[in-house]
């Protein structure tokens, strides 16, 4: 389970997040919604540890995930803008994601290689920004996460790429019971493949609960 608990969050004046709680059951795929500014990509820079929070905790399996790379090397992160090295190629990547994630599976990254092929010598920086999000998942599923956190992560794929990366994360899901949050700001996309769903507004959270027990009742 990953969790915030209270967090709260200020920039200046401004309050990102307010007395927000949000838990994540183990094996779980998490669908994060709201609307642009709910907080959603700040709350996730907490479950990832890029952000300390003013107040309140944020824990994976009752451990802290701020400054621990032991938590934080189960974990595969796919942000909304992705950044690369200037020039880094997709091999100098896996390179480098293999130095830093001691379950990175190299067969693993060959046979997604036939999915989603990408041009291996051209930098990365090249790329579209829908290649740019190919690139992200061909390495960060074969870092085999344990927990695996996406904003927004098909945004700028075609249709038929959106189906693809979704059938995988959930074939990850299906085989090694890891534990995904999605953010988005669509719930029809979510409803396909979540069993939870919290819903987000201005820092707070308005409603979390069980896919099916929000059909049900809401």
């Amino acid at each position: 389970m990953i969790q915030l608990k209270n967090i709260t969050k200020t920039f200046g004046t401004f309050k990102a997040l307010d007395d927000l709680t949000l838990t994540v059951p183990k094996g779980a795929v998490y669908g994060l919604v709201g609307p642009n500014g709910a907080g959603k990509s700040t709350a996730i820079r907490h479950l990832t540890g890029i952000y300390r929070p003013d107040s309140g905790t944020v824990t994976m399996e009752g451990l802290p995930i701020y400054e621990n790379p032991e938590v934080k090397g189960t974990m595969g992160y796919i942000p909304d803008d992705i950044f690369y090295f200037p020039s880094a190629t997709l091999e100098d990547m896996r390179k480098y994601y293999r130095g830093l994630y001691p379950k990175f599976d190299n067969a693993l990254f060959e046979r997604l290689k036939d999915i989603f092929k990408l041009p291996e010598k051209t930098p990365i920086r090249r790329y579209s920004k829908g290649m740019q999000k190919q690139a992200a998942f061909q390495l960060t599923l074969s870092c085999r996460p344990e927990v695996l956190i996406l904003d927004e992560p098909v945004d700028g794929l075609d249709p038929v790429m959106r189906r693809q990366v979704w059938s995988l994360m959930l074939s990850s899901v299906a085989e090694n019971g890891t534990t995904v949050l999605v953010s988005s700001h669509n719930l029809r996309e979510l409803e396909d493949i979540c069993d939870h769903v919290g819903i987000m507004d201005h820092g707070k959270m308005l409603l979390e609960r069980s896919l099916a027990d929000m059909q049900g009742s809401t």
